[in-house]
């Protein structure tokens, strides 16, 4: 690995020198301004092709929730406000400028206009990645693919949520701290910013930390170095958590039996459910057989700080992305840091053996020109099935899955008071209601509500233990529960103690018996997701022909909404009419290309053409 910085060159220690008669691969031919700049068109839309993880992220809506919170009550002193279970209780809330940035940036572009938030923070971040691997290996087209392995890792957890100022962070202090830049005094003010940001600022800390032993380690180490290190640790005491946000996680980490830790985004890799990432054993081998190349080759005798911090990073996040898998991501961005060289490496090994054999391909000036063509071909089609508008908004964060015309429904007929919910939607409701409908959970498990309601949750989520008790003793008015779950809302409807208010395709709203009831409730308002439930209701009759015309209809207003579409699709099956739904699963993926669900329907279909011999009735 070739010094990452050009104007600062340290004077090499006695470890750091070569011994006698070790050879070291030459360092590469640094690359003209014009073909580095040629490579970012190709960077910028290969990162931005990463930007499409379909998500059922239910911190958004908190998040969104509490940012307004924070706007109307001007008041950093966080107590709970949007449940009936933890009222006024504290709040642990490390990400409260998060919530201030979402809360205004939709205010100011629209909710939906989030996705261009989610989509900048990612060409930023491996953006800046690709700029640091350029710095270590001297060769763009290692960079770019080290950055591509890195965020392919990462991509299934790149959800519109503040963990990815963590991300963006991280790759901020790794700029600065590898090379060890002249401008580390910049540190301290990222560290004031992330700390308020999101909580894994503490890992940044603790690179920069080992950074700076080991340049001391290799008499590398910058001018004022302890000086540094206190400011930046200093930095992060300011914040709207006080030294909490420092202490509370590492409590948090060393409490093993926490059923928070239970979370699906919270379990070890190999452990069944939650998010999982295809690419992240893969990407283990990866990370061994770079540190063997990097090692094995003499490479690291150029920066040997360098690529021992590069070690001892990719170690760290590794042993955090076993233990959690929410970290994978960091782990990703780590072990790029040593795939870079190790592909500069075996790219110059392997061209010196192609020329000899075959000089006519020694023609460097026309492979600086089509290796960044090619990749920003690669990077444009890849990004090409996707909307590049604001119309992402509905499949990154999977809104068509969340009780929208259920909420709808209770707005237009002012429904207040206290809802047993599914906890995947207590942050949607909290956006929606601001408090009026008070919810049982949200997604703050762990920094607003306690162990206790969590269990409670757990046990009626897993019908343990007389759950049916936990629902009725807790007080609640109501219960909104999701039809993918269909056993708890027909047992608590059989109890006798509960009534249905309203269903439709995607949650049903019970109420206690005992409320008196009221006068026919008020109708949602004319809209594309009233024209939705409507045809999933025309669907449950076999009523095909208007299911279709509200489908289309829905689709009219919103063209982008795919489940009218797929439900379009589905009744033209069930009508025995199944070139025509084969057409409109194709139509449905225009919108928004999800091979998988394509495969899934088009199962179904096949399945029903076996064992159907025409139209049903």
């Amino acid at each position: 690995m070739r010094n990452a910085t050009a104007k600062k060159k340290p004077r090499p220690s006695g470890r750091a020198a070569a011994k006698g008669g070790e050879r070291t691969p030459p360092a590469p031919v640094p690359e003209s301004r014009w073909v580095a700049l040629g490579w970012w068109p190709a960077v910028i839309l290969t990162c931005w092709s990463f930007g499409f993880t379909t998500m059922q992220g239910s911190d958004l809506w908190w998040h969104l929730a509490g940012g307004n919170w924070i706007a109307q009550t001007h008041t950093l002193h966080f107590t709970e406000p949007f449940s009936f279970t933890c009222h006024g209780h504290p709040w642990f809330h490390a990400e409260w400028l998060s919530d201030i940035v979402f809360h205004t940036w939709a205010k100011l572009f629209s909710l939906a206009g989030l996705v261009w938030w989610k989509w900048g923070m990612l060409v930023a971040t491996f953006g800046l990645l690709f700029r640091l691997l350029r710095q270590i290996c001297g060769r763009s087209g290692s960079a770019y693919l080290a950055v591509l392995a890195g965020i392919a890792v990462g991509a299934p957890f790149f959800d519109i949520r503040p963990q990815l100022y963590t991300f963006l962070g991280f790759v901020v202090v790794l700029s600065f701290a590898l090379p060890l830049s002249r401008r580390l005094w910049i540190l301290p003010l990222v560290f004031l910013l992330w700390a308020n940001l999101h909580s894994g600022f503490l890992l940044g800390l603790v690179t920069l930390v080992g950074v700076l032993a080991l340049s001391y380690f290799y008499r590398e180490t910058p001018r004022r170095a302890v000086y540094l290190a206190l400011a930046c640790l200093l930095a992060c005491f300011v914040n709207g958590n006080g030294t909490d946000a420092i202490l509370w996680p590492l409590r948090f980490a060393q409490e093993s039996s926490s059923p928070f830790l239970r979370i699906a985004e919270w379990l070890p890799p190999w452990e069944p459910g939650g998010i999982r990432s295809s690419l992240y054993y893969p990407s283990i081998a990866v990370f061994v057989v770079s540190v063997l190349i990097v090692v094995g080759s003499g490479a690291y005798r150029r920066q040997p700080r360098l690529t021992l911090s590069s070690i001892a990073i990719g170690l760290i996040t590794f042993v955090l992305s076993i233990r959690s898998r929410r970290f994978i991501p960091l782990f990703g961005i780590a072990q790029s840091l040593l795939l870079a060289p190790a592909l500069a490496v075996v790219f110059s090994s392997l061209r010196s053996r192609l020329v000899r054999r075959l000089p006519w391909l020694d023609r460097p000036r026309v492979w600086s020109i089509a290796l960044p063509v090619a990749a920003l071909v690669w990077g444009g089609w890849q990004l090409a099935p996707y909307p590049l508008s604001r119309n992402a908004f509905l499949y990154l964060t999977a809104e068509d899955t969340f009780p929208v015309e259920a909420m709808n429904l209770i707005e237009a007929n002012h429904i207040e008071g206290k809802v047993f919910n599914f906890y995947n939607w207590g942050g949607y409701i909290d956006l929606r209601t601001q408090g009026r409908l008070q919810v049982f959970i949200d997604g703050r498990a762990g920094t607003a509500f306690d162990e206790k309601t969590y269990r409670q949750y757990l046990a009626v989520l897993g019908m343990y233990n007389r759950w049916e008790e936990v629902v009725w003793a807790s007080g609640a008015d109501y219960v909104l529960w999701p039809q993918h779950s269909p056993r708890q809302v027909e047992q608590l409807r059989k109890s006798g103690r509960w009534r249905v208010l309203y269903f439709d395709h995607v949650a049903t709203l019970l109420v206690r018996a005992e409320r008196p009831q009221a006068d026919a409730l008020v109708p949602t308002p004319d809209s594309p997701w009233r024209d939705l439930a409507l045809g999933w209701s025309s669907m449950r009759t076999r009523d095909y022909l208007t299911a279709a015309g509200q489908f289309e209809r829905a689709l009219q207003r919103m063209p982008n909404l795919r489940a009218a579409c797929e439900g379009l699709a589905d009744g033209q099956s069930l009508s025995g009419r199944l070139a025509e739904a084969e057409g409109t699963v194709d139509r449905c993926q225009r919108m928004f290309p999800d091979p998988g669900r394509r495969e899934q329907l088009r199962g179904v279909f096949e399945k029903r053409a076996r064992t159907s011999s025409g139209p049903r009735p």
